[in-house]
């Protein structure tokens, strides 16, 4: 596959065996990542992490009148039920368990000794951890306002938590899934991240907002909703999230391509 690419066939048969061939070995990568991370343990921990913030919107709805403004309540839920936890929590597991688990029983090894570029293989497992990250956020998103809300969107809020937390997905995915490729704890460096970094430092140091993956989310969901307390007055901007994030997988690809490179494997994962 690597001649494939770099002798760049002219004829439409050769280019055609090329994308099938590019496409067959991301399926083949997904379906070894599902394999890692779809044990009945995950599974079970990734959907009371969706369902934690529909239960709260379940009993606030039960109150009726009594609880208030549905705004207040979904602005509050979102940030400290998703963006600080649900989405961060579910893109370390999927980034990380897929690669820790192939290193420790030598499936890893085995892919990179194949014709398949380290970087494709960096590049198919971050978009699969980004997708399944920012997928299952949306879910919580779109349920918890479909409850507290009675299927109404007051403010456009649930709208721009969709968008934020799929973005969120993704650059957490991009974090955590270069961890992974770096050090052997990737599992502790990503929980310190979430709950001391982002959950401490960043609300004493408003400085640190610039390297918060939560507070580029609320960026990106005060573009869509004027609703109190979404993004801060001072702070990272929706184009500085945007570009942060793209250099963030562009960084995970590069280096992490380049540590499948190294022969000592048994030194990524947790």
């Amino acid at each position: 596959m690597a001649t494939s690419m770099t002798t760049a066939p002219t004829d439409a048969a050769t280019s055609g065996t090329v994308r099938v061939r590019w496409l067959a070995s991301a399926r083949v990568l997904i379906q070894l990542a599902w394999a890692r991370t779809a044990s009945p343990v995950m599974r079970l921990g990734m959907l009371a992490l969706v369902l934690l913030p529909m239960l709260f919107a379940i009993l606030f709805a039960s109150r009726g009148t009594l609880s208030g403004d549905p705004v207040v309540f979904l602005v509050s839920r979102y940030d400290q039920l998703v963006c600080a936890l649900a989405t961060p929590l579910l893109a370390l597991l999927l980034g990380t368990s897929a690669f820790s688990a192939e290193s420790e029983d030598g499936t890893l090894l085995y892919l990179v000794t194949t014709t398949t570029p380290r970087w494709w293989i960096v590049a198919v497992r971050t978009l699969f951890a980004a997708l399944g990250a920012g997928a299952l956020s949306s879910l919580a998103v779109w349920g918890t306002g479909y409850f507290a809300a009675a299927g109404a969107d007051p403010d456009g809020v649930t709208r721009a938590f969709t968008i934020a937390t799929f973005y969120g997905g993704a650059a957490y995915a991009s974090l955590f899934t270069a961890l992974a490729l770096l050090t052997r704890r990737s599992l502790v460096v990503g929980l310190v991240y979430v709950l001391f970094w982002e959950g401490v430092l960043s609300s004493t140091f408003r400085a640190l907002d610039w390297l918060s993956v939560r507070r580029w989310m609320g960026a990106v969901a005060a573009v869509y909703t004027e609703a109190d307390g979404v993004g801060r007055d001072s702070g990272p901007t929706a184009t500085f999230a945007l570009a942060a994030a793209a250099v963030l997988v562009v960084f995970t690809v590069y280096v992490g391509g380049r540590q499948l490179h190294e022969p000592r494997l048994t030194r990524l994962g947790t």
